[in-house]
């Protein structure tokens, strides 16, 4: 299954990176933007990473490359956090486009990234495994810090997500942000940890999708760069 589903979810960050330079095209801010872009780009590297394993061989060379999958999830992955905001911003919360807001967003995101590249990264350690005939690198420990990145920045998907479709929004973002959570934490138990990769596909694109929406429904507010 790995070995087709891992391509099959590059090609369709693909894509996904192409609707996000249309939506921005069409006039979505610019900083969120290229947050959404980072994330969805980090993404497609590691499932082009994932899929690599289906021929190549264990070395240290092959083991950088998965190194670089974990430093992007560290410095990436947290840019979510003020992505969520310029979407509440996005719904007309004009607290969200506020100095404190804004402020504390960026430092939190900083924090976060800190906290990753100095525990996480800085420590990691990768052992080469065989998942379905998939060569991959795993950590051969794993750090709390990780865990309390993904769980501020859900909390921030779940939150913008639920105050975007309050204010009329699409549910998508709040849909797909409690999917991930429930079949992320799922995944492992049923036996296919790779599920996983499809819920954070589906975030990803609700993402993008609510972009172009609220985009077009807000013009004014898409020009200002929120």
């Amino acid at each position: 299954m790995n070995a087709v589903l891992h391509p099959m979810l590059a090609l369709a960050y693909a894509v996904l990176i192409g609707y996000g330079m249309a939506v921005r095209r069409r006039g979505a801010p610019a900083g969120l933007c290229l947050a959404l872009l980072a994330v969805t780009a980090a993404l497609m590297w590691d499932n082009l990473v994932l899929a690599a394993g289906a021929w190549a061989e264990a070395g240290e060379g092959f083991e950088r490359v998965h190194i670089s999958r974990f430093l992007l999830h560290a410095c990436v992955t947290p840019l979510l956090v003020p992505a969520s905001l310029a979407f509440v911003r996005l719904a007309g919360a004009e607290w969200a486009g506020r100095a404190w807001a804004v402020t504390a967003a960026a430092l939190l995101t900083i924090g976060l990234i800190a906290l990753e590249l100095a525990v996480s990264v800085a420590r990691l350690r990768l052992e080469p495994v065989f998942d379905h005939g998939i060569l991959t690198y795993v950590p051969a420990g794993r750090s709390a810090a990780g865990g309390w990145m993904i769980a501020v920045v859900m909390a921030a998907l779940l939150a913008a997500g639920w105050i975007v479709f309050r204010r009329g929004g699409p549910a998508a973002p709040l849909a797909a942000s409690l999917a991930m959570l429930c079949g992320g934490g799922l995944a492992p138990l049923v036996g296919v940890p790779s599920l996983h990769n499809l819920f954070e596909l589906a975030l990803a694109a609700s993402l993008w999708f609510a972009l172009d929406r609220m985009a077009v429904r807000t013009p004014r507010l898409s020009r200002t760069g929120g």
